[in-house]
């Protein structure tokens, strides 16, 4: 058992510097973006959330070191910035956003 958690953690160390330089460029991606492309042009909304999708999903990988919880935290945090573009994005959506990151995590990590 031991020495299959070393390999792990060997494992994960060596894929955390082409992840953090991946996570970097991401950001810069998503600042250019915003910085230089008009929000009004044909599919510049989408590929915002697209590249903030991808950015959330590495950076939270990295912090909780844990790609499943980084791609919940990711959906659910992309979702609620989508409905703030449409209008509806209020506290009550945040919270039952937030209940559901939290259930769906639950039912996931209780099979371990």
């Amino acid at each position: 058992m031991g020495k299959r958690k070393r390999q792990q953690r060997k494992k994960y160390r060596k894929n955390f510097l082409p992840t953090l330089i991946a996570t970097a460029v991401l950001w810069v991606f998503i600042a250019l973006l915003t910085y230089f492309v008009d929000p009004q042009t044909t599919g510049a909304v989408t590929l915002f959330f697209a590249l903030l999708f991808t950015s959330l999903l590495f950076t939270l990988s990295l912090l909780f070191t844990n790609t499943r919880r980084g791609l919940i935290a990711s959906v659910a945090i992309t979702l609620f910035f989508i409905l703030k573009v449409l209008g509806v994005g209020h506290v009550v959506n945040l919270v039952l956003l937030l209940g559901l990151a939290v259930a769906v995590e639950i039912l996931f990590s209780n099979g371990q």
